[in-house]
């Protein structure tokens, strides 16, 4: 189990998360897992079903202070992760690699380019696309360290989302739900996986 958390507070990783943020009105996270095989979609479930998974959600879910994942315990005086599993039970990975495309992808992220993704821009906070390009430039560059990278879109459809009904217990979400800029994406470099996801909503 890879127990390295993401660091997310190096200033090219920094900027790209709150510029998301801000064009899709979104939580964004960007977690990292080690690549053991070649095998993307048993790499992928199986940082979904470990526990460093939900540990760097409710990390970064801190660290940005958002506490969307968590609830104040007055007995301990501290946050505390909701209950529940944030996983659906049946998971069917639907990945696909975007091979030509690849910096105009993320760019659309930031423009609000609703012909490339789910990229609404609720509150029209696009940036302008020069910018943008800087600005994703920067992110890839640092991740891949100027090398090769690959991209990867994910149906979003294996975490919870808020619309969906579940029992009293279950109080753990991610996804927004219908409507929403709910998108996952993997960038895969020559030894981590990084998973970006994004949960805009109006």
């Amino acid at each position: 189990m890879d127990k390295e958390q993401m660091d997310i507070s190096a200033k090219p990783i920094k900027t790209f998360l709150d510029s998301v943020d801000i064009v899709l009105n979104s939580n964004t996270f960007l977690l990292q897992f080690d690549l053991k095989t070649t095998d993307l979609n048993m790499e992928l479930l199986n940082f979904l079903k470990s526990e460093s998974f939900i540990e760097g959600l409710a990390n970064q879910d801190k660290e940005r202070s958002w506490f969307n994942m968590h609830y104040f315990d007055i007995k301990t005086e501290s946050y505390k992760l909701r209950e529940g599993k944030i996983l659906k039970d049946k998971i069917e990975l639907k990945i696909k690699e975007v091979e030509n495309e690849k910096i105009d992808y993320f760019t659309a992220m930031l423009t609000g380019d609703t012909t490339k993704g789910r990229f609404f821009s609720f509150y029209s906070k696009q940036i302008d696309k020069e910018k943008a390009r800087v600005i994703v430039d920067d992110f890839t560059s640092f991740l891949s360290v100027y090398s090769g990278w690959r991209l990867f879109i994910i149906e979003p459809d294996f975490l919870k989302d808020a619309v969906e009904v579940y029992s009293k217990e279950e109080d753990l979400r991610y996804f927004g739900g219908d409507y929403a800029n709910d998108t996952a994406t993997i960038i895969l470099t020559k030894e981590k996986g990084y998973l970006l996801l994004t949960n805009g909503i109006d």
